[in-house]
């Protein structure tokens, strides 16, 4: 279905669309979680490419799609990658969102796991 989904997607909107980018995290979100970790990170990153490309590096969404990829690698225990997607993602929320918007409360949560991950090596 998901594949599905992202196809119709991809023919009706294009496949420089927001929507098609959310659908290849909610593809890249479902091989995680069963997995099949191949092509998790290119979903994740061309998700990331499509919303930078068509909303801009600072748009919410955006920070959205760093947390998705961080989360990934934070994940696999590549900390080095994820912290600074996570900070890049707080930083943006916090400038669009204010502090007390519930999407920048997920920011620090996130950046607080990975450096608690990171201390426990």
């Amino acid at each position: 279905m998901l594949l599905k989904a992202m196809r119709i997607r991809g023919e009706i909107l294009g496949e420089n669309h927001p929507d098609y980018a959310t659908s290849l995290n909610n593809l890249a979100a479902f091989y995680n979680e069963t997995g099949n970790l191949k092509n998790v990170e290119s979903f994740l990153l061309e998700a990331l490419k499509i919303k930078r490309e068509v909303l801009g590096k600072y748009h919410p969404e955006y920070a959205t799609s760093l947390d998705n990829l961080a989360g990934f690698y934070d994940a696999i225990g590549n900390y080095e990658k994820a912290e600074p997607m996570y900070i890049e993602a707080l930083r943006i929320r916090k400038e669009n969102l204010g502090e007390n918007h519930p999407d920048y409360a997920t920011s620090p949560n996130n950046l607080c796991s990975l450096l608690q991950h990171n201390r426990q090596l």
